[in-house]
C-alpha cells in the first residue's frame, strides 16, 4: 500500500481500525510505502507528470520489495490507475471509485449508486479516470467537505479525531443523499478513512455498502480463497 506521509506530517494521528492507514484493518499483512511530497491538496487537482512519478516510484518500489497488490489511502489515487498499473506487474486497484461503474451494472436499471466522498464534486479528469461517464445519471455524490468534525480531523489536520461525530455526519451524509435519491442500491465510500463507519451507514438506509476494504478484501480472497468445511 502507498500513503501520503513525511517526517513532519500533521495528519500522523489516531487511525481507527477500518481506516486504510491502521494494519489491524486487512486480513493479511500489509506493508506501507510514504509518497513524499504529494499532498490531498495535489490530489484533488488534474493529473500532472510531478504527482503522477510520485506514486509511480513508490508503487515500483512496493513491487521490488515483494508486495502482491498496490493500493493506496486516498480514493482521488484514481487519477494515477493507469500509470501505476503500466508500471509494475502486479495487480493494482487504487481507489474504491473504481468500483463504481461495476456496482451500477450490477444494480437493476432503476436503482443508482450513491458516493459519499471527501470532497465534491468530482472534476471531469477524475469522473473518467474512475470509469463514470460525466452525465451519468445512475451516480449521485456527496462530500464532508462541510461536515466540521470530518474536514477538520481528515481535510485540515486541525483537531483531534472524533470517531463518533464523524461517524454521525457520515451516516447524515447518507441519510441526506438517500432522501434526494430514493433509488440509490448501494453506497460506495471513496475516502480511505470512511470504512469505519460503513456499517453504521448500512444500518441507516438498509442498502448495501461498499469501501477500500471490500475492494482489497476481494482481491485478498482470490490470492488466499476460502477452504470449504461442512457436510459431505
Amino acid at each position: 500500500m502507498v500513503q501520503r506521509a513525511s517526517t513532519d506530517d500533521p495528519f500522523d494521528r489516531f487511525y481507527p481500525p477500518g481506516s486504510v492507514n491502521n494494519a489491524s484493518t486487512w486480513s493479511v499483512p500489509v506493508r506501507y510505502k510514504p509518497m513524499l511530497g504529494l499532498t490531498f491538496p495535489m490530489l484533488q487537482v488534474p493529473n500532472n507528470a510531478a504527482t503522477e512519478s510520485i506514486a509511480v516510484k513508490a508503487a515500483v518500489e512496493l513491487a521490488r520489495e515483494g508486495a502482491s497488490f498496490i493500493t493506496a489511502n486516498c480514493g482521488f489515487m484514481v487519477r494515477y490507475q493507469e500509470a501505476v498499473r503500466a508500471a509494475v506487474d502486479i495487480p493494482v486497484c487504487l481507489s474504491p471509485l473504481v468500483l463504481a461503474p461495476f456496482l451500477e451494472r450490477m444494480l437493476p436499471p432503476t436503482k443508482s449508486v450513491g458516493i459519499i466522498t471527501a470532497k465534491a464534486p468530482f472534476t471531469p479528469d477524475l469522473l473518467e479516470a474512475a470509469g463514470i461517464l460525466p452525465d451519468c445519471r445512475r451516480v449521485s455524490i456527496v462530500g464532508l467537505e462541510k461536515s466540521p468534525s470530518f474536514a477538520s480531523v481528515i481535510l485540515n489536520a486541525t483537531a483531534n479525531m472524533d470517531v463518533d461525530a464523524v461517524e454521525a455526519e457520515t451516516v447524515q451524509a447518507a441519510l441526506d443523499l438517500q432522501a434526494k435519491r430514493p433509488d440509490i442500491g448501494v453506497f460506495l465510500l471513496e475516502c480511505s478513512e470512511l470504512p469505519p463507519y460503513a456499517a453504521a451507514v448500512q444500518r441507516a438506509t438498509g442498502v448495501p455498502v461498499f469501501d477500500y476494504t471490500s475492494m482489497v478484501e476481494f482481491f485478498v480472497r482470490g490470492v488466499v480463497p476460502r477452504r470449504f468445511y461442512g457436510i459431505t
